[in-house]
C-alpha cells in the first residue's frame, strides 16, 4: 500500500514539472529578440519646415528577422498612460494626427542575426499646421518566426508582444494652450489605521502633452507637517486622465489631519492645487484600552471594597471593644 501511494506521488510531480516546463518554454518563445533606439524621442518643429529623424531596430537573436515597417499615429486613452497604435488615421482625431507627414524610406526590412538597420524617416510639416502635440509611431512588425530571445532586452513602445515601436511626441511651435485639471483628490473621510491612501487624477485639457511635478503633504491638527510624498512623473496626453495613488503616515496616528496637494505643470510653470482631510482613529484599540481600564477599575473597586472597608470595619469594631473593655475596667475598679 505504501509503495503504491509512493508511485502516484512520483508520478504527480512529473505531470507538474512537464506542464511548468512546457508553460515556462511557451512563455519564453513569446519574448521578441528585438530592441528599438530610441524607444521615444521629442521634437519640435515649425509649420511648413521639413526634418527627420532616425530610428534603429535591432535583433539579438542567432537568426535573421524579416518583417514590416509601417507609420502610424498611436493614442494614450487610458488612465495607465500605455500607448495604443492607431492604424486607420480616420480613428485618430486631426487634431493630434501626424501619420501623413512621415516618409519612410521601405516598408520591408530584414534584420541580420545580432544586427541593426537604421531607419531615416523624413518629417514634412504642413503649412498651415495647428501649433500643438502630434504624436507618431514607427514600428517594425516581424513576418518571420521568431527565435527565442537569448539575453535580450524586450523593448516595446506599444507593449504588443508582435510589434516593436519607436514613440515621436512632434510639438508644432507656435501658441498653445497649457490647461489641466484635478479631477479627483479622494480618500475615505475615516481609517482606522495608517497609513491614509489617496486617489488623485489630473486631466490634461491642453494641446500638448504635459509632466506635472507635484506633492502631497500631510498635516495634524495644529498645522505641523506629519509627512509628505512626491507624485510620480509621467506623461499626460491631451484629453487623457492620469491617475496617481500614494500613501501617508504610519500605522499609528490619531486624530484630524490635513491633505494638501500641489502640482506644477506646461512651460509657464502653471499650479494645480486642492486639499481634503480625514480622520483617523483607532477605534478597536481605544475599545480594548476603555474595557480594560473599566475592568481594572472595577477590580480595584471591588478590591477596596473587600479589603480596605473591611480592614476599616474591623479597626471601628475592635476600637469599641477596647472602649467596652475600658468601660467594664473602670466599672470594676469603682466597686472594689
Amino acid at each position: 500500500m505504501k509503495n503504491k501511494r509512493n508511485i502516484i506521488f512520483i508520478i504527480f510531480i512529473t505531470f507538474i514539472t512537464i506542464i511548468t516546463l512546457r508553460f515556462g518554454q511557451a512563455n519564453a518563445q513569446t519574448v521578441l529578440p528585438l530592441t528599438v533606439a530610441p524607444a521615444r524621442q521629442e521634437i519640435t518643429v515649425n509649420p511648413g519646415e521639413q526634418t527627420a529623424v532616425n530610428v534603429r531596430f535591432y535583433n539579438f537573436s542567432e537568426a535573421p528577422v524579416s518583417g514590416l515597417v509601417r507609420v502610424a499615429d498611436f493614442i494614450v486613452n487610458n488612465t495607465q498612460g500605455a500607448p495604443r497604435i492607431i492604424e486607420n488615421v480616420g480613428q485618430v482625431s486631426p487634431r493630434f494626427s501626424a501619420q501623413t507627414w512621415l516618409t519612410i524610406p521601405y516598408d520591408r526590412i530584414t534584420i541580420a542575426a545580432n544586427d541593426k538597420v537604421s531607419l531615416q524617416t523624413k518629417i514634412t510639416v504642413p503649412a498651415d499646421a495647428h501649433p500643438g502635440g502630434r504624436y507618431v509611431a514607427v514600428y517594425f512588425e516581424p513576418t518571420t518566426s521568431i527565435p527565442q530571445a537569448i539575453g535580450a532586452e524586450k523593448e516595446a513602445g506599444t507593449g504588443v508582444t508582435s510589434r516593436i515601436a519607436s514613440l515621436i511626441y512632434i510639438k508644432v511651435s507656435g501658441p498653445t494652450s497649457e490647461k489641466a485639471l484635478i479631477s479627483r483628490f479622494f480618500t475615505p473621510g475615516f481609517f482606522e489605521y495608517g497609513p491614509v491612501k489617496v486617489e488623485t487624477q489630473i486631466l490634461n485639457r491642453g494641446d500638448y502633452h504635459i509632466r506635472p511635478r507635484g506633492v502631497i503633504t500631510m498635516s495634524n491638527v495644529f498645522g505641523a507637517p506629519v509627512d509628505q510624498t512626491n507624485l510620480r512623473e509621467e506623461n499626460i496626453f491631451p484629453d487623457v486622465v492620469r491617475n496617481y495613488e500614494n500613501n501617508l503616515g504610519k500605522k499609528w496616528m490619531l486624530g484630524k489631519y490635513k491633505l494638501n496637494f500641489t502640482a506644477s505643470y506646461g512651460a509657464s510653470g502653471q499650479v494645480l492645487e486642492t486639499f481634503t482631510y480625514v480622520w483617523v482613529f483607532p477605534w478597536r484599540v481605544a475599545l480594548a484600552v476603555t474595557l480594560t481600564i473599566i475592568i481594572l477599575a472595577l477590580i480595584i473597586s471591588n478590591f477596596y471594597k473587600n479589603i480596605v472597608v473591611k480592614e476599616t470595619n474591623l479597626e471601628e469594631e475592635l476600637k469599641k471593644e477596647q472602649e467596652e473593655i475600658e468601660k467594664l475596667k473602670q466599672m470594676l475598679r469603682k466597686r472594689g
